[in-house]
């Protein structure tokens, strides 16, 4: 059993009054019909979750909107989410407390989700490679999800802010607002905190120890290596190489 969430589409018209839920276990293809739902609840609110009884994080959702009287579907459809798990929420609310005010405004819980999921494939594909999921990932390794989280939302309101600076003169009084500038030096000093932080950490998850550009030897070929031992052609000849 799993709750699915969607945002519907900004400008639906009121006409689109049903909702088809489909889902597949791929995110390309195989979507099959699973229920229908009225678009908007009787106090005119839309409609934003379900509750799938045979449903699990394995699924994907879409949610396609119709027009019961023409029977047209609308053009765009919505993805659905799925609510944070009690693990998600805690580490969740470390982020939002470690949060520049400018960022919070207009910061919701899918663009959240979504630098959290980055940062546990950021930490995944730094060599070593790992494949922690949110249920598996380590408790003494939190902090880098938390870290990561915070690098990626800079990275995703930055141009927007940023954007936003402009630089106004008059005669004796000038006014520059360069917050783009901060951010951007704030993403970099972060990112090589996290960077260096987590190579040291990933060395805990190396499988075995391995030797680069070694040749194995018996003992006995002890006695047999010649004073020239700097010319490594000498090894592969006693070994008949």
């Amino acid at each position: 059993m799993i709750e699915v969430r969607w945002i519907p589409p900004f400008s639906l018209p009121a006409t689109y009054t049903k909702a088809n839920i489909e889902r597949s276990l791929a995110e390309q293809f195989g979507y099959s019909h699973l229920t229908q739902v009225d678009t908007f609840k009787t106090d005119g609110t839309p409609t934003v979750s379900f509750l799938d009884q045979t449903g699990d994080r394995m699924h994907f959702y879409v949610i396609r909107f119709v027009n019961p009287d023409t029977k047209e579907e609308y053009p765009d459809f919505s993805l659905g989410i799925f609510p944070f798990s009690p693990r998600e929420k805690r580490l969740l609310s470390q982020v939002v407390g470690w949060i520049p005010d400018i960022f919070k405004p207009d910061l919701d819980d899918m663009q959240i989700g979504t630098a959290f999921r980055f940062s546990i494939n950021q930490f995944n594909v730094h060599a070593p490679e790992t494949a922690f999921s949110i249920d598996s990932f380590p408790n003494n390794y939190e902090q880098y999800l938390v870290m990561g989280t915070q690098i990626n939302l800079a990275l995703l309101k930055f141009l927007k802010i940023s954007i936003r600076d402009f630089s106004y003169s008059d005669v004796g009084f000038a006014l520059t607002i360069d917050r783009g500038a901060k951010i951007n030096q704030a993403i970099q000093d972060l990112g090589k905190m996290w960077s260096d932080s987590i190579a040291m950490a990933k060395f805990n998850f190396v499988s075995a120890g391995i030797g680069l550009g070694t040749v194995p030897l018996p003992i006995g070929f002890g006695g047999q290596l010649n004073r020239g031992l700097l010319n490594v052609l000498d090894i592969f000849n006693m070994m008949g190489r």
